[in-house]
């Protein structure tokens, strides 16, 4: 007989005892990967882009007619490295930059080109983005104390555009929390920190012209989507579309506005924020009318924990804001002191805002102190062309009840009436056709000669759209039919639903009721043509018609005629089709092209109806918030100890094989 195999082991174990052990062994360490927190990767928290800066950049001499090129991610890095160091040989001042290459950040921490708040360490060259896309940047700054942003501090030493041609995604940038309680000059923002003008130089004003951004900026200080401060700034044809997260001072495109200009730019993303937080600009300040703001505007929803917040601006003092408007969501959540809210401006504190609108709801939670439509304090500022919409905000005067109004012009109005105001103010002017007189008849309304806006739908009397009128102002009801001598024709009227209007692909309905006995009726008529069953319901009560939305979509943009068909008579009205919002001409937002090369386009023109509204879309390209954890790294190693406990278990099987075998 073969000698029976002796398994080794502490105290002889038997294969059964050793196969307990293992599996013991395999579930704890599977119990310790599994309920183990995630911790971040240790590269990603540590590693900084300008460690790996490349020794040169990929060609260029840094004048203005043959700049250095940038064509990678440490190309870029080492632009970053030496403006930070510095050295004056090193800083690259008045030399000139350019992107050739999408650059992608990711997986590292960017360290902001002008690291600081000092001159010393500022970017003072000129760079353009050539409409390159850069994504995956991440900056945390939080605890330091300084600027932050693809940019940090930014200076100009010329009349010249610093910055353009900027295309960023998906950005995270966290700053604030000074170790220095006095140390307030940071800001932060996608594309920067902070800009102003080097002193001592020639530079009047620091240029930043066709630049975008997208993603999320998270500061306690001075938190704007784009730009988290400027001073001395001219801005133009500019967006974001990022969410603002501030402490104070907090803006949806800029937190703080010191000096200079800013046309064509736009803000979509949401904002929170607690002192000065607004829509477009958390806080703007200037001499007179230092400051300028023409055709902005501001989308994204506004919510605030402390005083000073508007759809637009949250802190106006002096300066001059025009022809722009906000159609931000405003909620203000103080409830022990004043709040000083307001539909477009939280103070306007000797400011003087023309021809703006706001168009969102206002939202106030203090007993005593309603917020203002547009204005919620008021302390020596002028208001003239202005208007906010009280169909929205019925119970809302234009002002709050605080302040000391100064010379205002603000009026409420409904929601149409406000568009009809937006589009000739911020959309460059009302574009109008002109439908010619036609005599009603027997069958037919006529209308009289009149102008329709081709972008809002608003009808006006004259060629220079200066008197509006209403659709039903237009039409000529037809004639009364001739009634043989000793019959009487029944009177028909429309009784509800005269001049009502259709916009184009928003799958509603148009309804109309006429007094005929709905036993008579026999059809309708669209422009004097009859048209199919199939086309509309019909229903009792007296005659109610609602035509769907299939055929009404078919019809062009204008005002058209219905004509209810009885058998013994009919009755006509007019009713209007419009533009939809997706038809409507989309250039007064500047979106961020996603290919290498985005078009530039000209806001001015824009309608603002064509962008989303509830952020919908904005929330997605936001996600992207912070470099990727170390979940990748647990799964490889839970997949390896799965691999050897099912190896434990096909030994344990062979083992006991051999037992039963011997």
């Amino acid at each position: 007989m073969k000698e029976k195999i002796k398994y080794a082991g502490a105290s002889g174990n038997t294969p059964f005892g050793t196969k307990k052990k293992l599996l013991g062994l395999l579930l704890a360490v599977f119990m310790v990967l599994t309920l183990a927190p995630t911790t971040a990767r240790a590269d990603v928290a540590t590693e900084k882009w300008t460690d790996f800066a490349a020794p040169d950049f990929a060609g260029g001499a840094g004048t203005k007619d043959n700049p250095y090129q940038i064509a990678t991610a440490e190309q870029l890095a080492k632009l970053a490295k030496e403006v930070n160091s510095g050295i004056p040989e090193q800083t690259h001042s008045g030399e000139y930059f350019k992107l050739t290459a999408p650059i992608d950040l990711s997986g590292k921490r960017w360290v902001p080109i002008g690291y600081g708040n000092e001159s010393s360490h500022s970017f003072s060259g000129f760079f353009d983005g050539n409409n390159q896309i850069i994504t995956g940047l991440y900056v945390d700054e939080r605890g330091n104390g300084v600027c932050a942003g693809l940019f940090g501090a930014v200076v100009a030493i010329s009349d010249e555009t610093v910055l353009k041609n900027f295309c960023i995604e998906n950005a995270a940038i966290y700053a604030g929390d000074s170790p220095d309680s006095s140390a307030h000059t940071y800001g932060a923002g996608v594309l920067a920190g902070n800009l102003t003008i080097l002193g001592g130089s020639s530079a009047s004003f620091i240029g930043v012209e066709n630049c975008q951004g997208t993603g999320k900026v998270d500061s306690e200080m001075k938190a704007g989507g784009l730009l988290g401060s400027a001073s001395y700034a001219n801005v133009s044809d500019c967006s974001a579309d990022v969410t603002v997260i501030g402490t104070r001072i907090s803006g949806g495109f800029i937190g703080d506005i010191f000096l200079g200009s800013y046309k064509n730019c736009t803000a979509k993303g949401s904002v929170s924020g607690g002192w000065a937080t607004g829509g477009f600009a958390g806080s703007v300040s200037g001499y007179d009318a230092s400051v300028e703001i023409e055709r902005c505007a501001s989308y994204g929803d506004v919510t605030a924990k402390d005083w000073n917040t508007g759809g637009f601006v949250g802190y106006l003092e002096k300066g001059k804001i025009s022809n722009s408007v906000s159609y931000s969501n405003v909620t203000n959540t103080v409830t022990g002191w004043e709040p000083k809210t307001g539909g477009f401006s939280g103070t306007n504190f000797g400011g003087e805002i023309q021809n703006c609108s706001a168009a969102g709801t206002v939202t106030g939670s203090h007993s005593t102190i309603a917020p203002g439509g547009f204005i919620g304090y008021d302390d020596g500022g002028t208001t003239a062309g202005c208007a906010f919409d009280q169909e929205k905000n019925p119970v809302l005067n234009g002002v709050g009840d605080s302040g000391t109004s100064g010379s205002n012009q603000i009026a409420a109005v409904d929601t149409k009436s406000l568009d009809s105001n937006i589009c000739g103010s911020y959309r460059g002017g009302h574009t109008l056709s002109k439908v010619d007189a036609k005599e009603a008849t027997q069958t037919t309304d006529g209308n009289i000669e009149y102008w329709i806006c081709t972008k809002c739908g608003s009808y006006f009397s004259d060629a220079g759209g200066t008197t509006a009128i209403k659709a039903a102002d237009v039409v000529i009801p037809k004639k009364a039919a001739e009634t043989p001598e000793g019959e009487i024709k029944t009177p028909y009227a429309i009784t509800e639903g005269t001049g009502s209007s259709y916009a184009l692909q928003s799958g509603s309905s148009l309804t109309v009721r006429g007094n005929g006995d709905f036993s008579k009726f026999t059809g309708i008529k669209v422009d004097g043509v009859q048209i199919g069953a199939e086309n509309y319901e019909a229903k009792s009560g007296s005659t109610i018609v609602t035509l769907k939305s299939s055929y009404l979509d078919t019809l062009t943009a204008g005002t058209h005629s219905l004509e209810i068909l009885w058998t013994d008579g009919s009755a006509s009205t007019a009713f209007a089709i419009q533009q939809s919002e997706s038809q409507k001409p989309d250039n007064d937002v500047k979106e961020l092209n996603t290919n290498q090369n985005p078009v530039n386009q000209n806001p001015a023109n824009q309608n603002p109806q064509s962008v989303p509204q509830n952020n919908t879309e904005q929330t997605d390209s936001m996600k992207n918030e912070s470099p990727k954890t170390g979940e990748d790294d647990n799964l490889l190693v839970l997949a390896a100890w799965l691999f050897l406990l099912g190896s434990g278990f096909a030994g344990v099987t062979y083992y006991r094989k051999r037992k039963h075998l011997y």
